[in-house]
């Protein structure tokens, strides 16, 4: 089974005679999404525990309160080996999960550790949450972001909308629709580079499937709610800081926060950032179109 990724391609392999992969979010992402991509061989097996020595810890956290299936999660870090260390606490199915991620050989291992020895286990290839950590550690590896946003294609202009939790990333997205723009995902985007230009992808999401798409990003807004709309483009440092504070940072020491720096500012760089202060309604989208940018 192959699942394709920007600039990845995951061939997944069994080696437990009972589990399955059986694609929900992921279902879709069966071609490739670029021209060019690195191939990376996935083993998946069921184990009555997570071998963990020689792991140390470099950075932890856990799901939202009130998540339906608690868990806490690890990235690992072992003599040139990086690893994604996850605990359930209430899965009916499973304890816990590790991979073995093996960047020299382009390999991973994700070992399962069932919570009855001797049943059936089916799994996304990109199960929540170790899909989503895995893709920010290899987005990461390969030079590309990973961002908390909505992102359209108004028409072949690619639009980016980005801001914290709550602040209405769904509810321009959802304007954007009703103005007859695709959109390509209301939550998170991934920005792959290519021919010097930056690029909005979708993902696979943990409980539901989508098509993948892709346009190419003309203009970057940090959203903010307001009475009235108003645009104000940002420059410089200001604009990449505010653009970055949204993005996934799983980092844990200086060479990898300064590779994500350069790319942040590489988009800053190459694609304009405005602060956008909106009301909910497709006023924003006529506002917005008047910049003409990517005309």
């Amino acid at each position: 089974m192959n699942v394709y990724l920007p600039g990845i391609k995951l061939n997944f392999s069994l080696r437990s005679t009972k589990l399955f992969l059986e694609p929900l979010g992921s279902a879709l992402y069966d071609f490739p999404l670029t021209e060019n991509y690195v191939e990376f061989h996935c083993f998946y097996y069921l184990t009555e525990k997570t071998d963990l020595t020689g792991f140390s810890e470099v950075l932890s956290g856990k799901s939202f309160e009130g998540a339906e299936i608690p868990y806490k999660w690890a990235i690992l870090s072992r003599d040139g080996y990086s690893g994604i260390h996850v605990e359930f606490y209430d899965d009916p199915h499973l304890l816990r999960a590790f991979c073995l991620i093996d960047f020299h050989k382009n390999t991973l291992e994700i070992s399962l550790v069932p919570k009855v020895t001797g049943n059936v286990i089916k799994v996304d290839p990109l199960f929540q949450p170790m899909g989503s950590i895995l893709m920010v550690v290899m987005a990461h590896q390969q030079n590309d972001v990973i961002i908390h946003a909505s992102g359209v294609d108004d028409d072949g202009v690619g639009r980016l909308f980005t801001a914290v939790s709550g602040t209405g990333k769904s509810t321009m997205a959802g304007i954007w629709k009703e103005k007859g723009a695709k959109v390509i995902n209301d939550d998170r985007l991934w920005l792959h580079k290519g021919n010097d230009k930056w690029y909005i992808f979708n993902t696979p999401m943990p409980y539901y499937a989508q098509t993948p798409s892709f346009v190419e990003l003309n203009e970057i807004f940090l959203i903010r709610q307001s009475l009235q709309n108003e645009l104000k483009q940002l420059n410089g440092a200001n604009a990449a800081m505010r653009f970055m504070a949204n993005a996934i940072q799983h980092f844990y020491d200086k060479e990898m926060t300064g590779r994500h720096l350069d790319r942040i500012l590489d988009i800053a760089s190459k694609v304009p950032i405005y602060d956008c202060g909106f009301k909910p309604d497709v006023e924003v989208v006529e506002t917005i179109r008047c910049l003409g940018s990517g005309q």
